[in-house]
């Protein structure tokens, strides 16, 4: 992080005033991704699909209710995390269970409906991030198979090959798995959009940790949720790492570390050519509602300023916006959607 807010401004603005105009271009030029690549406010699926099998994470799974709803709110995109590798059967094949793939099926099918674009992902592919040798016959085969069965569907459903990746799997292993999971894609979808995402979960600090392959169809994410000790308080799986909620947000130094981020984002965008964007951000719904309510907000604006489209974590579930008991967490959602 710079050392302070004024210098951070002048970065962020400077960069701003270069890297919005490449993006308007590649529109106006028919550049392939860009024009396919048509999000701009998006919220995550979270923890329903990639929920490990046989658990229950407090959760439900999504039905055509939420989807329509989430349309009528104003989203135009989808992120739909999938737990893939815990429904592969046994190698060489490593098939992907009927049922799931049905259920998967099922999701697609109400977000199109609905009018959404989808992005489809392989979420929470924790042994690979561990033994990522050993993994990547199943991670080549998952691809493999959802290359050809979704295929004939809208170009509006782009892939994002691997979530967050980390541990074991480093910038070196990540290239490799990079480029089979783009190869795999490519054996029957030729132009769509495919989504990269760095290394030591896609923070912002490591965007430029991700392969350049010669492919004009590919989109680069990164997600965003700083100050951890901010937007994690609370969350119980951390255990006593995370302070006790007294954590507020909107220092001069918080606010640098936001105009760093989108700095930092829009700086790729200018030097690969391509579209990046912010595929997940989120902040703890035990956190105090206006301090929430302040830090989506200013995350929002500052990445629509530099024309990068974002998708909040989550709907439901965790860190949600919306839930059965209380409806839409209306000051989060005006927050978002307001121009």
């Amino acid at each position: 992080m710079k050392s302070g807010w004024v210098q951070s401004a002048a970065v962020f603005g400077a960069t701003l005033a270069l890297s919005v105009a490449p993006l308007t271009a590649l529109r106006a030029q028919g550049h392939t991704a860009v024009a396919a690549f048509t999000m701009e406010r998006c919220v995550n699926m979270g923890n329903a699909l990639d929920t490990p099998s046989g658990f229950d994470w407090g959760g439900r799974y999504y039905t055509q209710a939420d989807y329509t709803r989430i349309a009528e709110a104003g989203f135009d995109t989808v992120r739909i995390p999938v737990r893939w590798s815990g429904y592969t059967g046994p190698e060489p094949r490593y098939r992907i269970h009927p049922d799931f793939l049905e259920l998967v099926d099922q999701n697609i099918e109400w977000a199109l409906s609905s009018g959404l674009n989808i992005i489809l992902n392989v979420h929470h592919f924790e042994d690979m991030m561990t033994w990522p040798a050993s993994q990547m016959a199943r991670f080549q085969a998952i691809w493999r198979q959802l290359s050809e069965r979704y295929a004939k569907l809208p170009e509006s459903v782009w892939f994002e090959l691997l979530n967050e990746p980390h541990d074991q799997l480093n910038v070196y292993g990540l290239h490799d798995v990079q480029a089979i999971g783009l190869a795999e894609v490519r054996r029957h979808n030729p132009n769509r959009v495919v989504i990269l995402g760095g290394d030591n979960w896609s923070g912002i600090g490591t965007l430029d940790s991700n392969l350049r392959p010669d492919d004009t169809n590919v989109v680069y994410t990164f997600h965003y949720y700083d100050p951890f000790d901010f937007t994690h308080q609370h969350a119980e799986w951390l255990g006593d790492a995370m302070p006790d909620g007294t954590r507020t947000w909107g220092s001069a130094a918080d606010k640098a570390e936001l105009a760093d981020a989108v700095a930092v984002a829009s700086a790729y965008r200018a030097d690969t050519g391509q579209p990046v964007f912010l595929g997940e951000f989120g902040v703890h719904e035990a956190v105090d509602s206006a301090d929430r309510v302040h830090w989506a907000g200013a995350v929002k604006s500052a990445m629509e300023a530099a024309d990068l489209p974002w998708c909040l974590w989550a709907y439901g579930n965790t860190f949600p916006l919306y839930s059965d008991e209380k409806g839409w967490d209306r000051p989060m959602l005006e927050a978002l959607t307001s121009e």
